[in-house]
């Protein structure tokens, strides 16, 4: 979780996932508070051996102050200035180092600053154990240098049972700054009576996060010829859905000739050593995956000299979901290498409307050209041969390639979708003609719209293109980027290089490039998925809480398509069956509850209409009465802020409670039965402070607000209370607590409260110990409490925003266990944890694992975490939502992807991590919808 010093906190609101910061509340600090303040703190150091760096701290207060410096927690003997010099260092030196801060007024602790001290070596296996289930972990080991502390290392993992036959077993990835060690859980190893493990030596350095999807990616290039071009030949690179195999290691990520054409910026710009070791995540020449018959086909248009390769995690990320994707080369691209190892440079092209319009000409004519070679290979290519579905082509380019983009849109109809990554549009057609198919247009936050002429003659008004697409069009405009952030740049250059490059943000600074790369990644594959697979999962249904970086999200749609994936919340009812809601889908599209049997009969029980409530986002309870009660986010009669309703088990629904504003707004999570036989709940806004609420209701609709949150107690509660054994509420708020982190709006707080409402902050998250927490507590049957936090842990990691954690807590408070999630082990725990008759904790990460889809994980009471199931796609994709623990022992869950159809399972796990795919959904006539609820 970031937390860097800012006077802004940040608001909230609604989507169908998650509900994240927005808007904008100034708030100051005051100096002339007694008690110290930090006002700068420690920074992160990444250094070879015997370098020497300071740690340092800026204070405000009234002194005199004392210091404490801590490594991993521990005081450090004589450590008590306001720098911590640290000379000639060694590997051993590598930890987490923070400062406590003191005077007679009281003490403050500085964020968590990481130290890693980098010595090159090989890749190894280091570590290898058997469990007494016959499993076996393995512990694998290497480095590179502290150049290369931004980026990420391959750990292709193969296994054989007798030395001569191997198969690939996973490709690990490691981010360059992490200090845990890299681990896998090979759970196929009981199947053999002997098992070897090996992994390449070399570095498998790369810049790009892994590609999200279920599929292995695969790549190869060929040259194409096209003679009405003036430089007849060029060249195309495909990437495309694979099936791994032992042997065949991640491609070169361009050729060496590429890298100083593309990546040599001049002085502090050079990033030329560091390309030349890049690898990419594609399997050269690897087999086309035979899942399905035929895959969408999408084309990638680079911008003005740029290559076919510049939008690598963009072309991968598309393809590991079931795309072929194709780049190419163009006629001002500077620099081309041919197979044969001949280089050929590019035109080059007056920087003027009557330049650039020749060009994109020149441009839209090779994309016409590719799209009639597709149809050519689709039938000649063994590798290509009746595996396009030629009748679902899309395009997208950046800067100049996203003109390209929309001009093939405008002009040929075997385009069905388009997007443009910050584009340009120097053809005035597309501000008189709406394009024919539908397109998504990125926007960057450089400057405002119309931007300046930049030899257009006109003033250069994107927007406009924008508004005059009549037909399901979408305006995306990213806070704190530039133009250069499209592309691969962002992920290899460091801020100051992207600034001198491209400018500064009208923010003033950059988002991260790794939470750059999953918004844009998300966005991408929610469209083309949408329009070439006619598969919605409701991204783009509006402005997106769980992405408060799109600070412009405008859309014209005029198709609908059937919702899909869910990943239902359940819980068992007296009768057996398994119950939950979806947040959309239904008679009116606005969410449903349906029962489903053990054996995974599917059956819709309500279709909500928005007078009754809209789009649920929890899971149910039943009452002491035999019905069931939930909450809806949104509709209702009261404004759309939501509902209160109960269900009997035949269906029969009554709305309850319909929120205003003033007693709460936007009920995210579910409701729990008190002993004392009301149902509480929390609302994520609204109240007195506008921060949320916890509240009481009868049986019969009657609400009292217990509780408005203030921001510095917490604020925008997402999960469910849990009552523990002492009859006190206990549960987490998402944001809130400490202001001074994650730019003014807190990384959120574990609180308890009375009956009667008297509220008790008992944990402030830092980021270390988690963030963004969002699922209920479990008491376990020791007394303490166990959660999960979706974002902190090792800040290091994922550009500062940590795996998550799962923490247990006491009664009082304390964190006595924590694990950091590394994301092998999983990422992003999005659902609360359920105690096993065994007395351990079983949940879900919502990615991650061997497979990169997520996990099913086994939690000790102490702390100890064992993931004992890692989706890859075939067998689910992305458990968003937790686990029910049924009256067989067994447990049950969902996922949101993957499956028979790709559109979702539910799942049976054993204790010992036996996966049974109970159901896929997309084949039922009775499919109820989308939901992306939490489990109970």
């Amino acid at each position: 979780m970031k937390t860097i010093n800012s006077k802004w906190f940040v608001g909230v609101s609604l989507t169908k996932r998650s509900l994240v910061a927005t808007g904008l509340f100034l708030t100051t600090t005051s100096a002339a508070l007694a008690q110290p303040v930090i006002t700068s703190q420690p920074i992160n150091h990444f250094v070879n051996a015997s370098a020497a760096v300071t740690f340092s701290v800026g204070v405000t207060g009234t002194g005199p102050f004392a210091y404490q410096w801590l490594s991993n927690g521990v005081a450090l003997p004589g450590a008590t200035n306001i720098q911590l010099p640290l000379y000639r260092l060694q590997p051993a030196a590598s930890g987490y180092y923070s400062v406590i801060v003191s005077n007679a007024s009281g003490s403050v602790t500085s964020q968590v600053a990481e130290l890693k001290v980098f010595v090159a070596a090989p890749h190894k296996l280091s570590g290898i154990q058997l469990a007494p289930d016959r499993s076996v972990s393995l512990s694998l080991a290497g480095e590179t240098t502290a150049t290369f502390a931004p980026y990420y290392d391959l750990y292709p993992l193969a296994a054989s049972s007798d030395l001569v036959n191997w198969s690939p077993l996973a490709m690990l990835q490691r981010s360059n700054t992490a200090l845990a060690t890299l681990g896998f859980r090979d759970t196929n190893a009981p199947q053999f009576g002997q098992r070897f493990y090996r992994t390449p030596t070399n570095a498998l350095l790369t810049p790009d996060p892994p590609p999200a999807g279920p599929y292995p990616v695969g790549t190869f290039s060929m040259e194409l010829t096209n003679s009405r071009r003036s430089n007849a030949e060029f060249m195309v690179t495909f990437w495309y859905p694979a099936v791994a195999q032992a042997g065949i290691l991640p491609a070169r990520y361009v050729e060496p000739q590429v890298v100083d054409s593309q990546y040599d910026f001049g002085s502090s710009m050079n990033f030329d050593s560091q390309v030349a070791a890049f690898f990419s995540h594609s399997l050269s020449n690897a087999p086309l995956a035979t899942n399905f018959p035929a895959y969408p086909a999408v084309l990638y248009d680079p911008g003005y000299g740029g290559h076919r390769r510049e939008n690598t995690d963009k072309t991968e990320d598309l393809a590991s979901w079931g795309y072929i994707v194709v780049g190419l080369d163009t006629a001002d691209t500077v620099l081309s290498v041919f197979p044969d190892g001949t280089v050929v440079n590019g035109q080059s092209v007056s920087h003027t409307a009557a330049g650039f319009v020749p060009e994109i000409e020149d441009r839209l004519l090779d994309l016409e050209f590719v799209v009639d070679e597709l149809a050519r290979l689709n039938v000649s290519d063994p590798r290509l041969s009746g595996r396009l579905a030629l009748d679902k082509i899309g395009v997208f380019g950046w800067s100049m390639g996203g003109s390209t983009a929309a001009q093939l849109c405008l002009r040929d109809p075997r385009c069905k979708a388009g997007a443009g990554f910050d584009a340009d549009f120097f053809e005035t057609n597309a501000l008189t003609q709406p394009l024919n198919a539908p397109f998504l247009y990125f926007r960057s936050d450089f400057g405002p719209d119309p931007g300046p002429p930049y030899g257009l003659g006109r003033a250069d008004d994107r927007l406009e293109v924008y508004n005059n697409l009549v037909t399901n069009a979408y305006w995306v405009k990213l806070v704190s980027t530039i133009h250069g952030s499209f592309a691969d740049y962002d992920l290899i250059f460091d801020s100051a290089s992207m600034r001198s490059a491209w400018g500064t943000p009208m923010s003033g600074q950059f988002l991260p490039p790794a939470r750059l790369n999953q918004i844009v990644r998300a966005y991408l594959f929610s469209f083309f998925n949408k329009f070439l697979q006619g598969e919605d999962d409701h991204l783009l249904d509006g402005p997106a809480p769980a992405y408060p970086e799109v600070v412009q999200f405008f859309s014209v749609s005029s198709s609908a398509v059937p919702p899909e994936y869910p990943a239902a919340a359940l819980i068992q009812g007296h009768d057996g069956n398994f119950y939950g809601t979806t947040e959309y889908g239904g008679t009116n599209n606005k969410g449903t509850v349906f029962q489903v049997t053990p054996a995974g009969v599917l059956t819709t029980l309500v279709s909500f209409n928005g007078a009754n409530g809209s789009h649920p986002a929890a899971a149910l309870v039943q009452g002491d009465d035999g019905n069931f009660y939930g909450t809806t986010v949104s509709g209702g009669t009261n404004g759309n802020q939501g509902t209160v309703y109960q269900m009997t088990p035949a269906g029969t629904l009554t709305t309850l409670v319909c929120f205003n504003g003033t007693n709460g707004s936007y009920p995210a999570a579910g409701l729990v039965q008190g002993s004392d036989g009301y149902f509480y709940g929390t609302t994520v806004s609204g109240g007195t402070r506008g921060f949320g609420t916890v509240f009481r209701m009868t049986a019969a609709g009657g609400l009292t607000t217990l509780v408005s949150f203030s921001n510095t107690n917490g604020a925008a509660p997402l999960a469910a209370l849990v009552q523990g054994g002492d009859g006190n509420f206990y549960g987490p708020t998402s944001l809130g607590g400490n202001l001074s982190l994650n730019t003014g709006a807190g990384c959120g707080t574990v609180f308890k409260m009375t009956p009667a409402g008297v509220l008790t902050t008992l944990v402030q998250f830092n980021g270390t110990t988690g963030g963004y927490s969002v699922a209920g507590l479990m008491q376990g049957t020791n007394g303490n409490f166990y959660g999960t936090a979706e974002y902190g842990g090792s800040l290091s990691a994922n550009d500062g925003y940590g795996f998550g954690t799962v923490f247990a807590m006491t009664p009082a408070g304390a964190l006595p266990a924590l694990v950091m999630l590394n994301l092998t082990n999983g990422y992003n725990p999005a659902a609360g944890l359920t105690q096993g008759s065994d007395g351990n904790f079983y949940g879900t990460t919502d990615g991650g694992g061997t497979g990169g889809a997520g996990t099913v994980f086994q939690l000790t009471p102490a702390g100890v975490l064992t993931t004992l199931v890692s989706f890859n796609g075939a067998n689910g994709n992305n458990p968003h939502g937790g686990l029910v623990l049924g009256t067989d022992g067994n447990f049950y869950g969902t996922t949101e992807y993957g499956g028979a159809n790709g559109l979702g399972t539910v799942f049976q796990v054993t204790t010992n991590g036996t996966l049974t795919t109970l159901a896929s959904f997309g084949g039922q006539t009775n499919t109820p919808g989308t939901s992306f609820s939490r489990l109970h």
